[in-house]
């Protein structure tokens, strides 16, 4: 069949004509030359034919699922088609090139959407039973439990989701900072920690740290709520910290500050285990900071015992991780300069806690003189005087050549 269209000035087919026949089911030949064409399912993990409409499942090339995934004789439409997620396994979504199918129709006179009538309820269902029998046959799979639960309904002979949780790994105030670990098998004995932000997640992992031989520990993951071997699983929670001072003990609620007047001499985690019966774990730590996350420094408590081994460096790496979360606000400053603040800040808290706050003092001035003074002295002895808060320099040599330094007006 040839088509002759009047092209008038200014008017210009070629292009329109070459998109409309890239997924066309015939050859097209415009102006003597054929133009290029390809299947609208190249690249799917599988093809099926269902009346006389080709469904195509991808599971790779993600950033196809936000094109158009029905091709109508040429015309391709964005339409709503379900997909499958899983959470560690390949998730699928479906491309439809319609072949021969009378009974699925366009919203006419735009043309630009699918009828949502029988025909396409019975669609979307195919598409979906064929995700379940992908799954079922493809071996080891994380399906939430809603979607496991559903498939079954259909009677698609579907296993539970494999025993795979990412390990726990306490959150940083910061989100930018926050490391996501891969999925590990659960074994038994194994142990999910349910924390309530940065400040929680952060002291409970020092404690556990402190543990000779740790539990295997893992993040919740909701979407397997109802599979059998994670409910089986023990939760954990924070319920409370406990302080010794001078044989006082005092026990408080997470974001309840003890406002102690001096380092412990014992610091307690309380914790909730979860089970058939729930039962109470006690973690001894050296470190419990508590107060409102994504806060300041000023609003946070920071209890260190006496006998604590830990640094200032490490300190102030901890409060970093547990409190530091950058603003938005165009007048708060760059990323790079809130961080330095902050850390400029947690680092003089964190020596003037552990050591003296005269030792924090002279660390905060070695720490400026370092970072805005020492790199502009050239590499000879020179002494940097401060009297009186006037500042003097002595023992520079003037470059060679140089004219004499002005003196002084009488």
């Amino acid at each position: 069949m040839t088509v002759i269209f009047p092209e008038k000035k200014g008017e210009h087919f070629a292009t329109a004509v070459r998109r409309a026949a890239r997924f066309f089911p015939v050859p097209v030949i415009f102006n003597g030359e054929q133009m290029p064409s390809s299947d609208f399912l190249d690249g799917a993990d599988h093809i099926e034919e269902w009346q006389g409409i080709r469904i195509g499942v991808f599971g790779r090339d993600l950033s196809r699922y936000h094109d158009d995934n029905v091709n109508f004789h040429g015309v391709r439409l964005k339409v709503g088609l379900p997909d499958l997620q899983q959470s560690w396994h390949r998730s699928y979504f479906a491309r439809i090139d319609v072949v021969d199918c009378a009974h699925l129709k366009l919203v006419l006179p735009a043309r630009k959407d699918v009828v949502r009538d029988a025909m396409y309820a019975a669609l979307i269902e195919e598409i979906t039973r064929l995700y379940f029998r992908m799954v079922a046959a493809g071996g080891a799979r994380s399906l939430k439990f809603k979607d496991y639960h559903f498939g079954r309904t259909l009677g698609i002979d579907l296993k539970e989701a494999v025993p795979l949780l990412r390990p726990f790994t306490p959150s940083c105030a910061d989100t930018d900072r926050i490391v996501v670990l891969a999925p590990e098998p659960v074994e038994a004995g194994a142990l999910v920690f349910e924390g309530e932000g940065p400040l929680e997640e952060q002291t409970f992992a020092r404690a556990i740290a402190r543990l000779d031989r740790p539990p295997q520990l893992f993040e919740p993951h909701s979407a397997f709520t109802g599979y059998s071997w994670y409910d089986g699983l023990r939760c954990i929670q924070i319920r409370s910290y406990r302080m010794e001072v001078g044989g006082s003990v005092e026990e408080k609620e997470p974001f309840d500050l003890f406002g102690a007047n001096a380092r412990p001499d014992r610091l307690e985690v309380v914790l909730d285990v979860s089970g058939e019966e729930k039962t109470e774990w006690v973690l001894e730590t050296d470190l419990i900071v508590q107060g409102v996350d994504h806060g300041s420094l000023d609003e946070a408590e920071i209890l260190v015992t006496k006998q604590s081994g830990i640094t200032p460096s490490h300190l102030t790496t901890f409060l970093v991780d547990a409190l530091y979360s950058p603003g938005d606000d165009a007048e708060a400053g760059s990323y790079e300069e809130q961080e330095r603040w902050f850390s400029d800040e947690a680092e003089d808290l964190s020596i003037a806690l552990l050591e003296t706050a005269h030792a924090a003092d002279l660390n905060a001035i070695v720490r400026v003189v370092e970072r805005e003074v020492a790199w502009r002295v050239p590499r000879e002895d020179a002494i940097l005087r401060i009297e009186h808060r006037k500042i003097s320099v002595e023992g520079l040599s003037p470059p060679v050549g140089a004219p004499p330094a002005p003196r002084a007006a009488t």
